[in-house]
Parts: C-alpha cells; sequence; structure tokens
C-alpha cells in the first residue's frame, strides 16, 4: 500500500500580547494598532525571500494572514500585581510564501523586524527588564514550519508553547476554521473521564 507524501507545513505562526499602555494607547488599541504593521513589515519580508525570483507585486499580495480573536489571560509569571494580558495569533502562509525553505538568517532578520515594531509600540527593552513583567507590546516568533534554531536572539520552536493557553487557544480557534473542529463524543461507559 502507498502513501501520499503529506506537504510540509511552511506558515509561520506569530503571538502578538500586550497588557500595559503604550505609545499606540491601551493594549487592545495597541494591538489593533499594531496589526496591519505586522502584515506590512511580513510582506516586506517576504518580498525580500523571494527577489530575485519573483520581482513582481504577485509575491507582495500572495500571504495569507489569519488572525484569531482576541483573548484576555491572567498573566504568567512576573508580579502578581500586574493586568490582565489581551492576546491573539497570527498565523502566515500563501504559494510565494511556500517557495522559500525556512532558515536561520531569514527567520532571525524577521525577529528583528518584530523587536523594531515592538520599539515603535513603547516597549524598552532593558537588561533590568523584569522578567514576565508588564510589556506595552510582545511579539512572539513561534514557529516557521519546521525549523529549530537555537540562538540568543530566537529559539524555534518556541520553547513554552506547550505551557501558554494564550497562544494554545487562539491557535486552536484559527486551526479549527481550517481543518474544522472535532466533535466531543457523549461520555462512554467504557471511558472514564
Amino acid at each position: 500500500m502507498t502513501y501520499a507524501k503529506a506537504e510540509k507545513e511552511l506558515k509561520l505562526v506569530i503571538s502578538i500580547g500586550a497588557n500595559i499602555p503604550g505609545k499606540l494607547g491601551d493594549p487592545l488599541s495597541t494591538i489593533s494598532a499594531i496589526r496591519p504593521l505586522i502584515e506590512e513589515s511580513i510582506r516586506e519580508w517576504n518580498v525580500l525571500l523571494n527577489y530575485p525570483k519573483q520581482q513582481n507585486k504577485n509575491s507582495y499580495n500572495s500571504l495569507s494572514f489569519q488572525w484569531a480573536p482576541l483573548f484576555e489571560s491572567n498573566p504568567l509569571g512576573g508580579p502578581s500585581d500586574q493586568p490582565n494580558f489581551i492576546n491573539t495569533v497570527l498565523v502566515v502562509n500563501g504559494d510565494c510564501f511556500s517557495s522559500v525553505k525556512p532558515n536561520k538568517k531569514a527567520a532571525i532578520d524577521l525577529m528583528k523586524r518584530f523587536l523594531e515594531l515592538e520599539t515603535y509600540a513603547g516597549r524598552k527593552r532593558k537588561k533590568t527588564e523584569l522578567f514576565w513583567g508588564p510589556r506595552s507590546l510582545d511579539i512572539d516568533f513561534i514557529s516557521w514550519g519546521e525549523l529549530q534554531i537555537n540562538t540568543e536572539t530566537l529559539i524555534l520552536p518556541h520553547p513554552r508553547l506547550s505551557v501558554r493557553n494564550f497562544v494554545l487557544l487562539p491557535l486552536i480557534e484559527i486551526l479549527s476554521k481550517t481543518q474544522g473542529k472535532p466533535r466531543r463524543l457523549k461520555p462512554q461507559n467504557i471511558w472514564p473521564e
């Protein structure tokens, strides 16, 4: 018996969160304002990855941006008196995007773009910054296909993904739109819950 070979997923997964006001307003306003800037930054990055293979505007507009709904979550770690976070997740894919093999150099370049957007929104990263403290904007690069990186700048896939409901739940919302939701069975006598 032969099986069809599964295509490798080359999607980007990004998590966005904020819990204090910054230059762009309160956390909800910040995430709303940064959304088109994240998309623009990823489009520009994608065009550079595809140049000179595709020199037309099609690669610029070929990406699919799937945004999760907004979620509110308790802070994970850090000071207990900080405000709740507003979180969402973005999944990016597209035809021109899938022609580029995920690689360390390109991933680090994209992360630098995200750090610039955080600065634009008012986040000041310092060595003295409180670990898991309040943030006016936090953009986490979660994964890019099967790429594995472990540098000072970036670790992919994100090492704490499996313990972050504020990433997993929004990601499930996106995946359930594209893959369909599993149907939970009624309790079964042979399966205690």
